[in-house]
């Protein structure tokens, strides 16, 4: 079952998707011409792994020139040259990758949006003519940000919805405007974070913004989905140095959880979700087999 963050609401997997439809389209090979395989596009910057994040905005354009017009009028300060799109502002640019109709883009839409799955606006997915992939650099917030505000130029220029390929969340076109006004509330933690729940729940994208992910066993707490969010958004926006065995809890009253590395889920080695930083797991700091509620860092709501 995949949870999102967006406003605390936990959404579930329709009935008739797998977890495994969250996974990345595999793009067409045009897509990849220059390129390591999704998944294997680490670089390095100053000696540190730097992971690929990518986002897919379906959209009406025909052609190429559709495009670059809609771009113009759009007055987004962006502009598409060669296989760049480049803010103009910034002089920050990602690479664009420009495709043809894909026949699976809304069932893959529906399984990483169930939030609005049912929408007028889902629907205008299966009406694409064409898909961008936005490909740059994760990493951090001062990566992720521009490519961010590359896609709203994208749905500013006719683009149907914002689906984040190294997460596997998808978006409303206003909702990804919002989260892009509200960077400076840490909004790029509700735009690339999903919690994904089995044996062990565990968050997916934090790589997007250099940082490692976390895991919880369903049995060691009430609201797994709940405590990794605060967690996972407390460790980005305080951007917390974290030790293994320090402890957490959501609030001075709630249970306390030792933190302690892990190894994580096991994704398909070229998968976009593999976080390259690691993981934490929360594990419930007891004594005499009751939870502490003491020598916390606290979190408080």
């Amino acid at each position: 079952m995949l949870l999102g963050p967006l406003a605390g609401i936990k959404m579930g997997w329709p009935d008739a998707y797998e977890a495994r439809a969250r996974q990345p389209i595999d793009r067409p090979q045009s897509a990849q011409r220059g390129m390591l395989p999704l998944g294997e596009l680490l670089s390095m910057r100053d000696g540190v792994v730097v992971p690929e994040a990518v986002l897919c905005v379906p959209g009406p354009w025909a052609e190429r020139s559709d495009l670059t017009k809609s771009l113009v009028q759009s007055t987004s300060g962006h502009i598409f040259a060669g296989m760049l799109l480049m803010d103009m502002e910034t002089r920050v640019s990602c690479e664009l990758q420009l495709e043809g109709r894909d026949e699976r883009m809304l069932a893959a839409f529906k399984a990483a949006g169930p939030h609005w799955s049912q929408t007028e606006e889902m629907m205008r997915i299966g009406e694409h003519r064409s898909v961008i992939y936005l490909v740059g650099h994760g990493g951090s917030q001062t990566n992720f940000a521009p490519l961010m505000h590359a896609a709203r130029a994208l749905l500013d220029a006719g683009g149907f919805g914002v689906k984040v390929e190294s997460a596997g969340l998808a978006h409303q076109p206003n909702e990804w405007r919002r989260l892009c006004n509200e960077l400076y509330l840490f909004s790029a933690h509700e735009a690339c974070v999903v919690y994904v729940s089995a044996a062990d729940v565990c968050s997916c994208g934090m790589h997007n913004l250099g940082l490692k992910d976390a895991v919880v066993a369903t049995g060691d707490a009430e609201d797994a989905v709940e405590l990794l969010r605060t967690f996972t958004r407390y460790v980005f926006a305080e951007q917390a140095e974290i030790r293994p065995g320090q402890t957490f809890s959501v609030a001075s009253d709630a249970p306390v959880y030792r933190v302690v590395d892990d190894a994580g889920p096991r994704y398909e080695d070229s998968s976009l979700f593999n976080n390259p930083y690691g993981f934490w797991r929360l594990v419930p700091a007891t004594e005499t087999g009751r939870v502490s509620k003491r020598r916390a860092w606290w979190r408080l709501r």
